[in-house]
């Protein structure tokens, strides 16, 4: 009997010692070579946390584009979320093939920067059916279930910014006389461009008086080219004007009316401001002499990926944002530049 139950317990040791090392290899070979198997259970969870964000700039080329998206990139690496970046190109069939392939690329929202209100409400519908959160990047995107949240230029006040020092100007060199404002507009934006010229406009009466049929609004479509084209024509229309004002949308097109008020050697006839600051801006102001280009009214595009991205993240957990948030805005001089942007 005392062999039998030594046989039993040496046969029971056996089984048990392989079920061990059955379940250690199963263990072994479930987890990741170097890492132990609740390390591995715990990094896909880690990965799918990480929030991703898609931004859709309005374009690639230009200093303030540039500025604008490597602003975005350092905030988005700065909060631990992944950016996925896409140019539109500043073309509207462009913007919709860029929100097909964020909407496929699984993102958690979207911010949007293209300066067509049209094609932008398309967007939005694209973006609700998909159920991703959007952040509209200086033009609203809207569609019939609403806006998204806004973020960006206070148009209204920028413009103002813009108009006020044009009018002190006209004030300090001709005693306030003015025989023409040119307001240089980009009127795909919709309320944006309504916001910003009408701002422009008010800015300037705060100073001066211009009575409406002293006003002609031109389109210069955010380019230089158009823009140099249509101030020429509103030159050439007003042969005997010497006091006038011409304020830009955004400072493509203030370099296109500088190029045109020189072209007609109109100089002595004009002050000229815009919005930006673009890389024309900087060369401008940069130069040695001030010319009749006084200045731009800043959007400060530095400060867009710090205030996008927190919004971004926080629409894509759930979360309420504001309406409408803002970057600071003030009148960039060839007095004040090297403040802003030394060299």
């Amino acid at each position: 009997m005392k062999k039998l139950l030594v046989v039993a317990l040496v046969l029971v040791m056996v089984f048990t010692l392989a079920a061990c090392a059955k379940t250690t290899t199963e263990e072994l070979v479930a987890a990741p070579a170097g890492s132990s198997s609740s390390e591995s259970a715990s990094e896909p969870a880690a990965e799918e946390d990480t929030l991703t964000i898609g931004f859709a700039n309005l374009t690639d080329s230009g200093d303030y584009m540039v500025w604008v998206k490597k602003g975005m990139q350092q905030a988005a690496d700065a909060a631990g979320v992944k950016l996925i970046c896409v140019d539109n190109e500043a073309d509207g069939a462009k913007a919709v093939q860029n929100i097909d392939t964020l909407i496929s690329s699984g993102v958690d929202a979207v911010i949007e920067y293209m300066n067509d209100s049209t094609v932008n409400s398309q967007i939005k519908d694209m973006l609700d059916e998909a159920g991703i959160p959007c952040v509209a990047v200086d033009i609203p995107v809207e569609n019939a279930a609403g806006k998204a949240a806004y973020m960006g230029g206070d148009n209204y006040k920028a413009g103002f910014i813009c108009g006020e020092n044009l009018g002190q100007a006209a004030l300090d060199k001709w005693d306030g006389v003015v025989d023409l404002f040119i307001s240089v507009e980009t009127m795909s934006n919709g309320e944006t461009n309504t916001l910003r010229n009408g701002g422009i406009l008010d800015g300037i009466r705060s100073k001066v008086d211009v009575p409406d049929d002293k006003v002609v609004h031109v389109d210069g479509k955010d380019q230089t080219a158009e823009a140099q084209k249509v101030v020429t024509d509103a030159l050439t229309a007003n042969p005997n004007a010497t006091h006038i004002l011409i304020g830009c949308h955004q400072d493509d097109e203030t370099q296109g009316a500088f190029a045109a008020v020189e072209i007609a050697n109109r100089q002595a006839d004009v002050l000229l401001a815009g919005c930006g600051p673009f890389g024309s801006t900087f060369e401008n102001l940069r130069k040695p002499e001030p010319n009749f280009w006084i200045g731009s009214a800043s959007f400060s595009p530095e400060q867009y990926g710090p205030v996008a991205i927190p919004i971004a993240i926080a629409l894509a957990k759930g979360e309420s944002v504001p309406e409408e948030s803002f970057v600071s805005h003030y009148f960039l001089t060839q007095a004040n530049f090297n403040n802003y942007y030394p060299e």
